[in-house]
């Protein structure tokens, strides 16, 4: 979700940042994004360009500028798999956003209701890193990867 939600928030800024999403354990034979993200993305009109589901790399912490993990749980398993060298560029989706909220919870076989809520929290996320971004002059040179355990 939160990959689709951001590339269009980038996409109506003409930013010039890559995103990709990544989850830190693999779903077995899952290729795609959950059914009721997807439902629940087109019901808010965003265009679902078609993400894949995979699991982040050793190769990721290296080629990303940013990576943002859902929720806490998401960030502890990424500083044990990211080298010592690029854990300054770990942190919460959520770190920027005036949300009383600090983690995107995982809405994954949860009801439509819990996916909603989930993409606007998701939504004023992003809406926050591309404001961050653009007020510390990172706003065309970054790229970000989003982390999501389920993959959702």
């Amino acid at each position: 979700m939160a990959e689709i939600i951001l590339r269009e928030k980038i996409r109506q800024q003409k930013l010039n940042i890559s995103v990709s999403s990544a989850g830190t354990i693999k779903m077995k034979g899952k290729t795609t994004p959950d059914e009721k993200a997807l439902q629940a993305l087109q019901s808010q009109g965003y265009c679902l360009a078609v993400s894949q589901v995979r699991q982040i790399t050793q190769q990721d912490f290296l080629d990303y500028d940013l990576i943002y993990a859902m929720d806490k749980t998401n960030l502890a398993d990424l500083i044990d798999l990211c080298p010592l060298s690029c854990r300054s560029k770990l942190g919460l989706f959520l770190s920027y956003a005036a949300t009383t909220e600090k983690e995107v919870p995982d809405p994954y076989q949860r009801s439509m209701t819990v996916f909603h809520q989930t993409a606007a929290l998701i939504e004023a996320g992003a809406q926050a890193l591309i404001e961050y971004w653009g007020k510390n002059g990172m706003a065309t040179s970054k790229n970000a990867i989003t982390n999501q355990e389920s993959m959702a």
